[in-house]
């Protein structure tokens, strides 16, 4: 059973595959939009003679030099912020799941935030017929998003807080291989160093489960996605940057190899994601590490208005 495990999730595909295994997050089978915060008064602070003056959610696109695709994003708050919290969506969610983040910081001084959409999700455009969409295409576009959209406006003085929800954590860890000097810290929902074999199997099955009862046309509909997409992260290819295998599940802990920046996680104390065993193992890996249980909550935790109070002093930021 431990090497079909192995070499479900190991295998590379054949282009006739369509149901094998996303290697790593097969998590958000069915996605609850984070709902909107209760029209809560965004009040104007006065700082001396200045006022601050949040600018709400905006849609904006970004497109690299010589690359007809797009990628969509919100941003909100203080565009002028030395702080930046940049949030990475699950596997199939969108940017529209961090909508209470960026209502909460509206009453934030000096911080700005981006949300994302991933290639082929939300209003983000899809790849070409003949790429595949795999972790190696969201790192790369991350990557030229941050030194393109974000370090462009300040360099080296900007200080970017990544909050990675599931795989968007995968995600934030691999980024601090790139732009270890400037991100200022990394919190991670419910993703720990280590993801169990059953754990990934178990989502597996759920997805599979899902795409049976509903078409991939109509599924993919419901959760704003690529056809192609919903096909793609099931095949082993979709995690295509390094890690170790051992028994146990797959590894991360080499992607924050060198990395001395701010490390907490956020994981629901029901989740089969980010077990117990998993959490303890991350602490003793890094001794550093800041953790927020959400009682009662599974896979992955809700960022509700008490975690992003977490977030918010992780960040050092008042209120």
């Amino acid at each position: 059973m431990k090497q079909l495990l192995i070499d479900l999730f190991t295998k590379r595909r054949t282009k006739t595959d369509v149901a094998t295994k996303d290697t790593i997050l097969i998590e958000e089978i069915a996605p609850t939009e984070t709902p909107i915060l209760e029209s809560a008064a965004v009040t104007t602070p006065v700082l001396g003679n200045i006022v601050y003056s949040p600018e709400k959610p905006q849609t904006h696109y970004f497109q690299r030099d010589g690359d007809a695709r797009k990628i969509a994003y919100s941003i909100s708050g203080d565009r002028n912020a030395e702080k930046t919290l940049l949030c990475l969506p699950g596997l199939l969610e969108t940017k529209n799941s961090f909508t209470l983040v960026h209502d909460y910081f509206l009453s934030i001084e000096h911080c700005e935030v981006i949300s994302v959409d991933f290639s082929g999700r939300g209003q983000s455009d899809s790849i070409d017929n003949q790429d595949e969409y795999k972790m190696s295409l969201y790192l790369n576009d991350l990557t030229h998003f941050i030194n393109e959209n974000i370090l462009a406006a300040k360099g080296s003085e900007k200080k970017i807080t990544v909050l990675g929800t599931s795989m968007g954590g995968v995600l934030a860890m691999y980024l601090t291989q790139h732009h270890g000097k400037v991100i200022d810290g990394i919190i991670l929902n419910d993703i720990a160093l280590t993801v169990n074999w059953t754990a990934l199997y178990s989502l597996y099955k759920s997805m599979k489960n899902q795409t049976g009862f509903k078409g991939i046309r109509e599924l993919a509909s419901d959760l704003r996605a690529d056809e192609q997409v919903i096909s793609d992260v099931q095949q082993p290819s979709h995690f295509d940057l390094p890690y170790k295998a051992d028994v146990w599940g797959m590894n991360f802990h080499q992607a924050l190899d060198g990395y001395r920046g701010k490390i907490a996680l956020i994981y629901g104390d029901q989740s089969r994601i980010c077990t117990k065993q998993r959490i303890l193992e991350a602490k003793a890996h890094i001794p550093r590490l800041e953790t927020y249980a959400v009682a009662g909550a599974g896979h992955p935790a809700p960022l509700n208005e008490a975690v992003c109070h977490f977030i918010q002093n992780q960040m050092g930021l008042r209120q």
